[in-house]
């Protein structure tokens, strides 16, 4: 399946400002059912330097940076991709790995605010579920928040915490995935954000920027799934960014001095060509 994606980023500053170091995903990430075709990032006003890095999660950001004052940035990125379908279940749990690479999860099983009681009694019957079983708790807890949380829409950058997720029994995909992450951490699962876009003409215009969830399964390294969906990601799903802290996975993220309220503007459409 050939996709051609337009992703119009753009933020209005009510005066002008200095922007820090900015830093944006655009690129898709690198994997093995995915191949870019064409990208093309733009980005006005011209900035004084933008620099294509390779971060910790081994995937191509850029670093923007303005030696001026702005009031205004926006981003446009061009991108052509091709995917190929593939089994999202077709592989197993290698536990060698698992005792080889315990030491080895980098922060994916952090949890930096106590998760509420309500919370924990749910994960309680999955706490005795032996390693090499996993899939068991992250399937049930998947089909748990599709079936018992409602998806609603917010075109904002924050991100609620997950104690008021679960309490609010509604969340936006960015929302339902970290608490799910966190469900997963606390069952020493580790898991970490996935930020991108998903392509489904059936849900209509609105639904192209996503969040996901990807855990990392023994031997099958990391596999991802949509708690929004209740399924496992499959080609449909191009990723941008992932990361153990949900703010480096948006397209952009970066801060600026002043104290001026800033607006966001996003639009994406995707097609098949």
């Amino acid at each position: 399946m050939k996709l051609r994606i337009q992703h119009k980023t753009r933020y209005t500053y009510d005066d002008f400002v200095f922007l820090e170091p900015h830093y944006l995903n655009f690129c898709p990430q690198h994997r093995s059912y995915l191949q870019v075709e064409e990208f093309d990032l733009k980005v006005s006003p011209l900035p004084d330097g933008l620099f294509p890095l390779l971060n910790i999660e081994n995937a191509l950001q850029y670093q923007c940076w303005f030696d001026r004052t702005v009031n205004s940035l926006e981003i446009n990125a061009l991108i052509k991709v091709n995917t190929a379908k593939f089994n999202p279940f077709g592989f197993f749990i290698d536990m060698d790995i698992l005792r080889m690479n315990s030491h080895e999860h980098f922060g994916y099983l952090d949890i930096e605010h106590p998760i509420s009681s309500e919370i924990e009694d749910v994960l309680l019957p999955f706490l005795s579920v032996p390693p090499n079983e996993l899939l068991t708790p992250v399937n049930k807890i998947l089909q748990l928040i599709n079936q018992n949380w409602s998806y609603s829409a917010r075109y904002t950058e924050d991100i609620h915490e997950p104690s008021d997720c679960f309490k609010k029994k509604s969340g936006s995909c960015r929302d339902l995935s970290w608490m799910m992450i966190i469900m997963l951490r606390y069952l020493k699962i580790p898991a970490r954000f996935v930020g991108g876009y998903a392509f489904n003409p059936e849900l209509g215009e609105g639904h192209e920027l996503h969040a996901w969830v990807e855990f990392l399964a023994p031997g099958a390294g990391w596999i991802g799934v949509d708690p929004s969906a209740g399924v496992f990601t499959n080609e449909t799903y191009i990723p941008i960014a992932a990361s153990k802290d949900p703010k480096k996975t948006l397209p952009v993220y970066g801060s600026y001095r002043g104290s001026v309220s800033s607006r966001l503007e996003a639009e994406v459409k995707i097609t098949e060509y």
